[in-house]
């Protein structure tokens, strides 16, 4: 399970079957093995050993992935940082992480030279293009020898940590080992039935779990072939599917709403793909995907950062919209794999359809949070991950997200789901998206926000969108401010930034108070 040897047995099997598709360049498995072995040689020679921390700063190019695993190589652990954060915010998780060197592109050599002023602990910065006060990582690996430094490296030594989206503060550094990412592609690749027939497409951000556990383990860990996208875009997207042979790809929400709202004539029929996997799916989006696109396979599921892997709807099997799914498995039966629960304030199991917060036990759950022992305690108890989100569980065992524990907003005693009331905004056809938040009341508890993104040209009251809300809610549930805005704020992995709402001032002077109104309907 340690990576070196997950990669090198693969490398054995396909020596020249394609690893790689990257803007025009084809990459074979034994090619790629070769990279990486330089660049682990590389990373030797400057000092680099087991345990020292490497920050990447890297868009997606073929560089991220062969200093991850060149460094896993070595037994040194991979930093991940956001290429969208702000030099200030990517200061925090080098100096954080106690990154000894930073590998970066040109784009962002200006920012890691400032960043190293700021952290001591940085002795060089690699550049993929060079650049004064930098090494040129096509230099230093064109200098190194072949083959990888021996290193002794076991499937429970850290590898990774990488930085959760920070979305209600200071991101935390959660700490992967080995076992995690193999076991997780592993699992991966039942999730979305892949196979060695397959070409896997990354348009999701490498920093990001999603792209590293998923798409690339999943596709080394079915011998499969990788498609890197340096950037998503929504107009090149099927001419791509078709140039590469995609036959599978994964999304978030508001890629899966971009591609629905693109004009049919960028739409190719002759695509391939079988299979795409998405988080927190709506309904239409499904349809749409199903119908329309013609894809077999649109796959609903839930993981975290600290736990990869927790539940999907099943290929083949019963789906069930707007659920997360059944627990993931792992494809050999003898795997305990995924095992969850959901409890009560005092950790005590509920029944189905109760509402509670969703549990974990799995062996590929974080070790814990880097330099943070009172979060780890607080996440991690009994060996279960309390995931701090809120959800319920069927009869038939299915899954279902109801909020973040965070986003609940207490209001007249009761407990209201933020999301509950976003999907009733929009439900209207003239809504592109909502962010409903909790701000302070007069008197005591929580009054509630809603912060509306209308479509293009649509144009909307803020009387419409409490009528809206009361057609499908509770009194109780109905906003008493309602504000307009050209977009929400959103992390770089495309989530609302609910934190950054909560913080901007006059944010309820902005807002349309809509107490009368609600008084004149009885509300």
């Amino acid at each position: 399970m340690a990576m070196r040897s997950f990669l090198e047995d693969r490398v054995e099997r396909r020596l020249t079957k394609p690893l790689l598709h990257c803007e025009g360049e084809v990459v074979s498995y034994e090619e790629f093995d070769r990279r990486v072995n330089r660049a682990a040689r590389g990373f030797w020679e400057l000092g680099v050993r087991k345990g020292d921390k490497v920050s990447l700063l890297l868009p997606n190019v073929p560089e991220f992935l062969y200093a991850w695993f060149g460094l896993a190589k070595i037994g040194s652990v991979m930093v991940p940082v956001n290429t969208g954060f702000k030099p200030s915010e990517a200061s925090y998780v080098v100096r954080h992480s106690d990154s000894v060197g930073m590998v970066v592109s040109g784009d962002h050599l200006t920012a890691a030279q400032s960043i190293r002023e700021e952290c001591p602990a940085v002795q060089w910065v690699v550049c993929t293009e060079g650049g004064e006060g930098a090494l040129d990582y096509g230099r230093l690996c064109r200098e190194m020898p072949e083959g990888a430094p021996a290193v002794d490296v076991a499937d429970d030594d850290l590898v990774q940590i990488i930085y959760t989206s920070g979305t209600t503060g200071f991101p935390k550094g959660v700490m992967h080992v080995h076992r995690d990412m193999a076991m997780t592609g592993e699992a991966f690749t039942l999730c979305a039935g892949l196979s060695s027939d397959d070409r896997v497409m990354v348009i999701l951000p490498l920093f990001h779990a999603n792209a590293q556990y998923y798409s690339v383990m999943g596709a080394l860990a079915a011998e499969a072939s990788l498609v890197l996208i340096r950037r998503f875009s929504a107009g090149a997207f099927w001419e791509q599917t078709v140039q590469y042979g995609v036959t599978e790809f994964n999304f978030v929400g508001a890629v899966g709403r971009i591609l629905c709202r693109r004009p049919l004539e960028e739409f190719r029929s002759d695509h391939r793909i079988r299979t795409a996997y998405g988080a927190l799916v709506t309904p239409d989006v499904y349809e749409h995907f199903t119908k329309r696109f013609g894809i077999a396979n649109v796959i609903d599921g839930y993981g975290l950062t600290e736990v990869p892997r927790v539940s999907q709807n099943p290929i083949g099997g019963t789906i069930k919209m707007r659920s997360m799914g059944l627990p993931a498995r792992h494809p050999d039966p003898a795997v305990k794999f995924a095992e969850v629960k959901i409890v009560d304030e005092d950790s005590r199991e509920v029944p189905p359809g109760e509402k509670g917060e969703l549990i974990i036990r799995s062996p590929v759950m974080m070790k814990g949070y880097y330099k943070d022992e009172e979060k780890t305690r607080e996440a991690i108890r009994n060996d279960w991950f309390y995931s701090g989100d809120y959800a319920y569980r069927d009869t038939d065992g299915y899954l279902f997200f109801v909020d973040r524990k965070k986003d609940i907003i207490r209001r007249k005693g009761e407990n209201i789901s933020a999301t509950e009331i976003e999907s009733a905004i929009n439900g209207s056809d003239k809504v592109l998206e909502a962010a409903v938040i909790a701000v302070p009341s007069e008197l005591g508890e929580d009054e509630i926000l809603a912060s509306v993104v209308l479509k293009t040209g649509a144009k909307m009251t803020p009387e419409e969108v409490i009528d809206q809300c009361q057609e499908r809610l509770a009194s109780f549930k109905i906003p008493r401010y309602v504000q307009f805005r050209e977009s929400l704020p959103k992390t770089s992995t495309e989530r609302t930034a609910k934190f950054i709402l909560k913080a901007e001032e006059r944010l309820i002077a902005l807002s349309h108070d809509m107490a009368g109104y609600k008084q004149k309907l009885h509300l």
